[in-house]
């Protein structure tokens, strides 16, 4: 005999709703986890008609000289090595495997790494760093205020900073964004 429709529907959503909160839980374990680093960031538009307010994260620091293995167009999904500078940590490198992304650096996330010279005149090399962060979504007010401070020009020191939880899985999970020294976490519960 089956049940009626009316209880196979209540299942299906009993269902989904466990695997929706287990798939929650597991994420904020994996990012209390992993190891906390920060990476500079920029931003811009804070506003998306159908996803809410965010600030849209750019990954973006000067650098002396491009890293080893990083270059103007890296399309291709690598092994990223980042090492401690000034406070933070930058790009240090990129592989194609994690073993030789760790002999380049000590923290290892799977992305990719693009250098680019700025526009102005005497301005150092610049990497991106792409790692699958590219939004933070808070209350509109914040959202607003972060994006007027992510603006400023020239970039403050301490620049902004994106705090990140790399876990053993080389995956890099938001955490928490720094702009003017106020840190503001990213809270599911």
């Amino acid at each position: 005999m089956t049940p009626p429709p009316a209880l196979r529907i209540l299942a299906a959503a009993g269902v989904l709703t466990i695997v929706l909160v287990g798939f929650v839980v597991a994420e904020s374990v994996a990012r209390a986890q992993g190891r906390e680093i920060a990476v500079a960031l920029g931003g811009y538009d804070p506003r998306g008609l159908l996803t809410g307010n965010y600030v849209a994260l750019d990954l973006i620091d000067d650098a002396p000289r491009c890293p080893p293995g990083a270059g103007p167009s890296r399309d291709k999904r690598d092994w990223v090595a980042l090492a401690p500078r000034g406070g933070r940590y930058a790009v240090a490198g990129v592989a194609s495997t994690p073993e030789a992304a760790s002999r380049l650096g000590p923290v290892v996330v799977r992305g990719a790494a693009r250098c680019f010279s700025a526009f102005r005149t005497g301005a150092p090399m610049q990497v991106r760093l792409d790692i699958g962060i590219d939004r933070f979504h808070v209350q509109q007010s914040d959202a607003m205020a972060m994006e007027q401070a992510l603006r400023v020009q020239p970039r403050p020191d301490p620049p902004a900073l994106a705090v990140l939880s790399v876990g053993r899985d080389g995956r890099a999970r938001l955490k928490a964004v720094i702009i003017d020294q106020r840190r503001t976490d990213l809270r599911w519960f």
